[in-house]
């Protein structure tokens, strides 16, 4: 199927200059056999957001989570690190968590009763060798742990490599925490969060955060004090997005917040919005951070996840609670006008009146390079296996 929809005369298409070059076709944002390949050669080979230390903040804290599919579940164990597994009992293949859970000291199968440790440790096999009989010859439980997952962090953000073989986080995050020296990310305190289910592909949402191109007509308020003419495009190699240099936290209705600490001057109006593949989106202001984390579903379903932080713990007293509240009810509401553009996107990927779409050289070369990378890596790939078939 990937050889049928990304074609050589659709990736050459997309490698010409922005201003020349034409979309992904429909199929790309429909097809489960892509939505196969986006998470075999994608989500699991890169470093993926899986959630922020916010959800499990105590000793014992456990949370299940999805990546492109494939259940995971994160805990934090007695050492206080949290660490990423699988989320299937080694026993026979059941889910082994499926909700939150809160001061653990074993994840227990609700099959047959197997325990683990939350450093994936298999504890007990109750019955397994006979009646009153936990053990047998047949099983090494050294050999039976949860398969764990390659987990790192950067600040409060859990990441997770299913492949792992990736380069190291640092080499993935650093680039852009060299660009934001200005900003003690030390100092963000989680505030806030929301979810959403939107019933369109993952590449659609991120396609939408990348361009500012839409603010005029689907945030007019927005574009009140982050006008489109002042925003900026960033292009690099590990992330990519786009900025104002005209946000206006007066007008955006948050101006008693505390800012990060000495803030150059034009730091104080400025705005960046980085997008780092696959799934992680952020967006930096003077006074707060939001992390905008998405998971595919299915072809035509995605989660979207807000997390908000704010800066020192002055921002978190009982007197902001209101002006805390104003960015996240602000960007909860953008991001439903968002939904609403994209879920037409995606009706409209049904239709054959639409194919060949177009980029605008000034305004959508961040979302060219995003189908760009996503058609080459898909491409690469597939041209790899057919050589290798040969």
């Amino acid at each position: 199927m990937t050889e049928t929809v990304l074609t050589p005369r659709v990736i050459e298409q997309l490698n010409r200059p922005t201003g020349d070059a034409v979309c992904l076709p429909n199929a790309a944002y429909t097809s489960p056999e892509i939505l196969d390949r986006e998470r075999d050669e994608i989500f699991d080979r890169q470093w993926v957001i899986a959630g922020v230390g916010a959800e499990l903040p105590r000793r014992g804290d456990v949370v299940p989570v999805e990546i492109a599919g494939r259940p995971v579940v994160l805990t934090r164990n007695r050492a206080d690190a949290v660490r990423a597994f699988h989320n299937v009992c080694r026993h026979r293949g059941l889910q082994l968590v499926g909700e939150a859970r809160r001061g653990c000291a074993t994840l227990v199968c609700p099959y047959h009763s197997w325990a683990y440790s939350l450093d994936g440790e298999l504890k007990k096999t109750p019955h397994f060798g006979g009646h009153d009989c936990d053990d047998s010859p047949a099983l090494d439980r050294r050999q039976y742990g949860l398969a764990e997952i390659r987990c790192e962090t950067w600040y409060d953000l859990i990441f997770v490599n299913l492949s792992g073989d990736a380069p190291p986080l640092a080499d993935c995050m650093g680039p852009l925490e060299s660009r934001w020296a200005d900003y003690d990310l030390s100092r963000l305190r989680h505030g806030g969060s929301a979810t959403f289910e939107v019933e369109a592909n993952w590449k659609l949402a991120v396609e939408n955060f990348v361009e500012s191109y839409h603010l005029p007509w689907t945030h007019p308020s927005l574009n009140d004090y982050s006008r489109m003419q002042a925003h900026f495009n960033m292009l690099e190699p590990t992330y990519m997005g786009q900025g104002s240099q005209g946000y206006d936290s007066v007008a955006a209705g948050h101006p008693d917040l505390p800012t990060f600490p000495d803030l150059p001057e034009a730091r104080r109006s400025t705005a960046e919005y980085p997008y780092v593949m696959p799934n992680l989106m952020l967006g930096m202001h003077p006074s707060y951070l939001f992390v905008f984390a998405i998971q595919p579903l299915s072809p035509e379903r995605t989660r979207e996840i807000f997390h908000f932080y704010f800066v020192g713990d002055a921002a978190m007293g009982d007197d902001l609670a209101a002006q805390r509240q104003r960015p996240i009810e602000a960007w909860t509401g953008i991001n439903a006008e968002d939904i609403e553009m994209i879920e037409g996107m995606q009706r409209g990927r049904h239709s054959p009146g639409y194919a060949g779409g177009r980029f605008s050289p000034y305004h959508e070369a961040t979302t060219h390079e995003f189908q760009r990378r996503i058609a080459n890596q898909l491409g690469r790939d597939t041209a790899a296996a057919r050589v290798a078939s040969e």
